[in-house]
């Protein structure tokens, strides 16, 4: 465990950075529109993260699954036969985009809804690639690599930001205008890394689409689930408690995001090994990695609920988010329900590599149920319809998770993989 602890730096590093750049956009989001136009954004944003997943779950973690049975720079030549295999995939998920202009565009005025459309459909477009070079370089024991790219990425935010702010675009516009320049220019900045590092290795197994695709096709149902039902929930709380409502409920997820940034920290140095373990049926690294991540994770929600939970004076969220505040608890709620929703993100990939698809779809579809029925009540609890759907349905997935890992170790690995 020693290699592990000594990659999570570069990894909470990696995953701060790159949660920065978003929060850097959705703080001007939150800021410069009114709370109507705030809850436009929403929406494009839920299309925003369904979108990337068409080509990341599909391809791109496929992909990273068959990196980690590889050995030393072979891991990187992956990136060969994904990229390319890709393309298509990320356009698909990108064209997401569009069904956020058409649900909102009876809400919204017609230049707000052009440029989210054409920002959302370009940050869509180049995310799941930079994120895929990004989680490849850390299974390449590359962690400093990745958070080099996250780094440019956050400063890439925050640089064009500021002159889009100076030059007086239309705020439409500027969050995902930002992300797209970011995210392309550390693309471009992780791929110069992975040909340096590589030294020109190939890889004499060349990947196919059916064999990605044949495992890829239950990561993404499982994924899409959820995200499909976030933004459903999103339109169902604009329509059912008002643009306003889903503004505030907006602002108070960009508040609770440093839960799901200490998540992703670990998740990048943590993954490979407990991939790893699901693929040797090895129960003890499992439980240490596990414990290891979840401790931090609850330990650190519940630590952060003192600091931006409520409106007091040593709350520096309350003056950068302050929409987020409109609601009393909304933010405190928010953050529990984050809580739930990160505990099980490293169990989600063990679960992966343990060929257990199918599972994971059918209790993401048990989930996403219940995440939309619990919107319904948005009318009644306004914003706080939101994380209160979230949580709901990320627990029903974690229960049916915890029994499906003890079934995984508690038999042999022989004919125990579903994909």
């Amino acid at each position: 465990m020693s290699g592990v602890r000594s990659k999570l730096p570069a990894g909470v590093i990696d995953a701060s950075f790159a949660s920065l750049a978003t929060f850097v956009s959705g703080l001007v989001a939150v800021n410069v529109l009114d709370a109507a136009d705030l809850g436009i954004y929403a929406v494009f944003f839920s299309a925003f993260i369904f979108g990337q997943l068409i080509a990341y779950q599909l391809i791109y973690v496929p992909a990273e699954i068959v990196s980690v049975s590889r050995s030393g720079l072979l891991r990187l030549a992956v990136l060969d036969d994904s990229f390319r295999l890709g393309a298509l995939p990320s356009i698909a998920g990108a064209s997401l985009v569009l069904l956020a202009a058409l649900t909102t565009a009876p809400l919204a005025s017609t230049s707000l809804t052009v440029a989210l459309t054409v920002t959302a459909f370009a940050a869509t477009l180049l995310s799941p690639s930079q994120d895929h070079v990004r989680r490849t370089l850390h299974i390449a024991n590359k962690s400093w690599q990745a958070a080099a790219m996250s780094l440019t990425q956050f400063l890439v935010t925050l640089i064009a930001t500021g002159i889009m702010l100076l030059l007086d675009v239309p705020v439409g516009w500027i969050p995902f205008g930002a992300l797209t320049a970011a995210n392309f220019l550390s693309l471009t900045l992780g791929l110069i890394l992975v040909a340096r590092d590589r030294h020109h290795t190939k890889s004499d197994a060349r990947l196919s689409f059916s064999e990605l695709v044949a495992q890829g096709r239950w990561l993404l149902l499982q994924a899409s689930i959820p995200a499909a039902a976030a933004f459903v929930t999103a339109n169902v709380i604009t329509y059912l408690a008002g643009p306003e409502a889903m503004g505030y409920a907006e602002a108070a997820r960009i508040v609770a995001q440093p839960i799901v940034v200490l998540a992703a920290g670990l998740i990048y140095p943590l993954r490979p090994r407990a991939m790893e373990a699901a693929l040797d049926r090895d129960l003890a690294a499992s439980n240490r990695v596990e414990r290891i991540y979840i401790a931090i994770v609850v330990i650190g929600g519940l630590a952060y609920i003192p600091v931006a939970g409520g409106t007091w004076f040593w709350n520096p969220m309350q003056h950068l988010v302050p929409a987020a505040y409109e609601v009393s608890g909304l933010v405190t709620v928010t953050i529990l329900a984050n809580i739930i929703v990160a505990s099980i993100f490293l169990l989600v990939n063990e679960m992966m590599a343990a060929g257990k698809g199918k599972t994971l779809a059918l209790l993401s579809a048990i989930g996403g149920v219940l995440r939309i029925i619990v919107a319904l009540s948005a009318g009644l609890i306004g914003a706080f319809a939101r994380p209160l759907s979230e949580g709901a349905g990320e627990l029903t997935v974690a229960a049916g998770l915890s029994r499906t890992r003890r079934e995984i170790y508690g038999v042999a690995a022989a004919g125990d993989s579903e994909a």
